[in-house]
Order: C-alpha cells, then sequence, then structure tokens
C-alpha cells in the first residue's frame, strides 16, 4: 500500500499489507484503515504505526466512531479496534450488516437487502479501554464510581496492561483482590484482603511481598499468624530486635523445639543456655567443650565428672569466641521515599475500613507489628494482639 501524491506525482509513504479491499478514513483523516479479506491495518495519515488484527471470518465494513475507535462488522458480530490494535466484540448479529456510519452509541448500517438500520450497542467496554490508553485517567475513575463494567475479561485485560491497580476497584473476591494487590504492590490492601482471607499460603505471600518492600512489621505480623517460629527468630536477628529473639527463645522451649532453642541462643550469643540445652539433650561431651571453651570453669567441672573417663573429649588449642555482633540500628522499616499516592492507589487505600492516607513510606514510622497491621487496615490493635503475640501459648 503506497500513500501517493497526485500533484506532486511522489510516494509518500509506502506499507506492506496483504491483499486491501477498502480504505476508511476517519473524519479528520488523522487514521485510516486498511481492510482486506481477514484483516484490518489501521495507521496514521502517513501510514506510520501501523497496528494489524486478524480475523478468521471475512470483514464485511468499518467506520470510525467520533472517539477514534475503528467498528466493524464480520458475518456474525460488530467489533471493534483500538489505536493500539486491541479489539473486542461489541455485540453479536443476526444478520450480516455493513456499517455506514457511527454517532455515539447508534451504529447506523445497511443490510442485504439494501434497508437502512439503527443498531444501539454498549460502547462502555472500549470507552473505558480508549480512556485508560489516553490516560484520562478522571474518566476511568467515573466509569469505576458507576459500576458500569465487571467481569473476569475487564480485569485480565488490566493486569494485561499492566493496570493491577486498576483492577482492585472491579473484584469483590479476596483472593483475587489479594493476588491484584501484591502484583501491584499495595501492601495496605494486600493486609486487608489477607485479614479476610487468613490462611497459610495467604499469610506466606504477603510475607514474602512485605519483606520485599523492607516493611518488617508486616512480615513480622505474617510470621506470627503462620508460626513461622525460625523465620520469625531470623528476622528479629537481622533487624537487632534482641528483646524479641529472647522471647522466641522462650517460645521454642515451651514448645519442646530443641533445635528452635539452640538456633535463637546461638543468635543471641547466650553461652549458658547453649550449654543448658546440651546437657538436656545428653549432648554432654559438646556441653562440656562449649562450658569449658568459653571459660565456665563451674559447669565444666561439673559436666567433666558426668563423663567416662575415656569420653572426655579435648578442647580446641585455638578457639575464636562465636557471638553475633551487636546491633547498632535496631529494626525498623526501610526508610522510602514519601510520594503522593495516584488516583487509583488513593481510591483502593480508601477501599478498607480507615485506611491510612500517607504515602508509601508513611507507614515506617509506626512501632510493632500489631501497631502497623492497625494502621494498615483501620481495626483495633488489641484484635491483633489476639490473633499474634496472644497466641504463644498455642504451639501446636
Amino acid at each position: 500500500m503506497m500513500l501517493f501524491d497526485v500533484q506532486q506525482r511522489i510516494t509518500l509513504a509506502e506499507l506492506s499489507t496483504p491483499f486491501i479491499k477498502y480504505v476508511v478514513w476517519n473524519s479528520d483523516m488523522s487514521s485510516v484503515a486498511l481492510l482486506s479479506k481477514h484483516a484490518i491495518v489501521i495507521a496514521d495519515k502517513k501510514l506510520g504505526n501501523a497496528q494489524t488484527v486478524h480475523e478468521t471470518i471475512r470483514v464485511k465494513s468499518a467506520a470510525w466512531d467520533e472517539s477514534g475507535v475503528l467498528l466493524y462488522t464480520t458475518l456474525n458480530h460488530i467489533k471493534y479496534c483500538l489505536p493500539n490494535g486491541d479489539s473486542g466484540i461489541v455485540r453479536t448479529l443476526d444478520v450480516p450488516l455493513y456499517i455506514t456510519r457511527v454517532s455515539g452509541d447508534t451504529i447506523h448500517a445497511l443490510d442485504r437487502d439494501g434497508k437502512a438500520r439503527a443498531v444501539q450497542v454498549n460502547v462502555t467496554e472500549y470507552t473505558f479501554k480508549l480512556a485508560l490508553l489516553q490516560r484520562k485517567y478522571e474518566q476511568v475513575i467515573a466509569m469505576i464510581k458507576s459500576s458500569a463494567l465487571c467481569g473476569s475479561a475487564i480485569i485480565a485485560y488490566l493486569q494485561a496492561k499492566g493496570y493491577p491497580e486498576v483492577a482492585l476497584h472491579f473484584v469483590a473476591d479476596e483472593a483475587t483482590r489479594f493476588n491484584l494487590a501484591l502484583q501491584c504492590g499495595n501492601i495496605e490492601v494486600a493486609l486487608q484482603a489477607a485479614q479476610a482471607l487468613d490462611n497459610k499460603d495467604t499469610w506466606y505471600k504477603l510475607g514474602v511481598e512485605a519483606l520485599r518492600q523492607g516493611n518488617f512489621q508486616i512480615v513480622e505480623f505474617s510470621y506470627q499468624k503462620t508460626k513461622s517460629w525460625e523465620r520469625l527468630s531470623f528476622l528479629y536477628l537481622i533487624t537487632g530486635n534482641l528483646d524479641r529473639l529472647r522471647k522466641m527463645l522462650k517460645i521454642a522451649e515451651m514448645r519442646g523445639d530443641v533445635m528452635g532453642r539452640f538456633h535463637n541462643a546461638l543468635f543471641l550469643g547466650d553461652v549458658r543456655e547453649q550449654v543448658r540445652i546440651l546437657e538436656e539433650s545428653g549432648q554432654l561431651p559438646l556441653a562440656y567443650v562449649a562450658a569449658a571453651t568459653h571459660g565456665y570453669e563451674e559447669e565444666a567441672t561439673r559436666l567433666r565428672e558426668m563423663l567416662p573417663e575415656d569420653s572426655v573429649p579435648p578442647l580446641p588449642q585455638r578457639s575464636s569466641l562465636l557471638l553475633p555482633p551487636a546491633p547498632i540500628l535496631k529494626g525498623d522499616n526501610w526508610p522510602l521515599l514519601t510520594i503522593s499516592k495516584g488516583f487509583f492507589e488513593t481510591l483502593a487505600a480508601k477501599g478498607g475500613a480507615a485506611a491510612g492516607t500517607a504515602g508509601a513510606g508513611a507507614a515506617a514510622a509506626t512501632a510493632g507489628a500489631g501497631a502497623a497491621a492497625a494502621a494498615a487496615t483501620g481495626i483495633d490493635e488489641s484484635e491483633l494482639e489476639a490473633a499474634g503475640w496472644g497466641d504463644e501459648l498455642d504451639l501446636g
């Protein structure tokens, strides 16, 4: 296909296309649709930015509407094509129609008998997609509030086009809402959905995303909900929360978890506790070596007397002190740039009960896992205490 200047007799542009049967220009001659038997090519007036839509059924006719969307017919469908090449079905047809003009939500066409027909169609879907493509977010929000759109097809489209935060407004199912919130990094909405779902897999995924964002308070809360004691201990280690780490040592002892106790004792550098754990576990040689190496003479003497003479292990000649470094900064959420939320993030945050309206880094100022979760979801902190640390005696 060539764009030919008749006066100057020169070719202005060329475009490789299938065999073209019809050419349809829009009202201001800024866009053109090239119709072949089983394909439609749309391009600008210089045949640039070409997009091709393929059809399995023969294309019958096409016309542009006022907003710049191409509407075309096949044997049994009226379809649309956006400037970026996205297409979809507007409605089905009982008999083939040949479009002559599009005016708002009315399509004027001729049938095979040559009779003029006016067909009313619902243009909400492609109007929404066009507004999203043109970044007319006010119009998008208005359509969301009017609940004019719904369905899994719209949600899948928004996900595919990189707008999961918009898709959040179309779903009531908490599982889908949770996955969309994780996809767009909205930890507040994800926490709301996790509270509603309240299952182990959901809390685990929330913990992974919160850890990726450096939100240690929600990570802590997620680990408490899933009773991931080992992960929780390591979190307290890397964030320098020694008080909570000592509490984990107590919880491990109450649960009868020997390895958990020993790991927590190592993290704390509590040698006396290590020696006691080894002794209670029947590892008397190791308990003796640990006590003697660290200079606990009374414990070492007592343990040596409990060992047979031929079972006393030799002490290492060169030993080094195995203690974790003292934390310089106590753990808090990673500092994030404070940014103003966009249209859709603000609406998503308002979707929960009394959700916070601060920027992405504002939650970093809150202290404690219960306070962080309460600030994110607008529920009482006492409820979180009952769900988190209050359950420490439920050790099953």
